[in-house]
């Protein structure tokens, strides 16, 4: 299972680089801040799926950021978990769950840089 958020490049570019840094910055925080939530929302057994959340940032100068597993049951235990029923959708509700969170670390991130 992979979230992926992205934001409109063109008009993120246009800022001026102090901007830029400051919103690559506010999404390495963001993602670690999910990544971190998804691996406490996940069900455990013997902790192999909760080892492999990692967050990718490869592509971050594109503005993109992947939270993501590559153990092969994390899609299933994403969309169909039986056994811990409560532990469903621990990816997504990792992002939900931190939503305003992430309104304020934007929101934060910009208003600093732009004054």
């Amino acid at each position: 299972m992979t979230i992926k958020w992205t934001w409109d490049v063109k008009k993120i570019e246009a800022f001026p680089v102090n901007v830029n840094n400051a919103i690559e910055m506010a999404l390495t925080n963001i993602w670690l801040m999910v990544q971190n939530q998804a691996k406490l929302n996940s069900p455990f057994d013997k902790g192999t799926l909760r080892r492999s959340i990692s967050t990718d940032f490869s592509r971050i100068k594109q503005w993109m950021a992947v939270v993501w597993s590559p153990v092969a049951y994390a899609r299933r235990r994403e969309f169909e978990n039986f056994k811990n029923p409560d532990r469903k959708f621990y990816l997504k509700r990792a992002y939900t769950e931190n939503k305003m969170k992430i309104q304020d670390i934007i929101k934060k991130a910009l208003d600093v840089k732009l004054k």
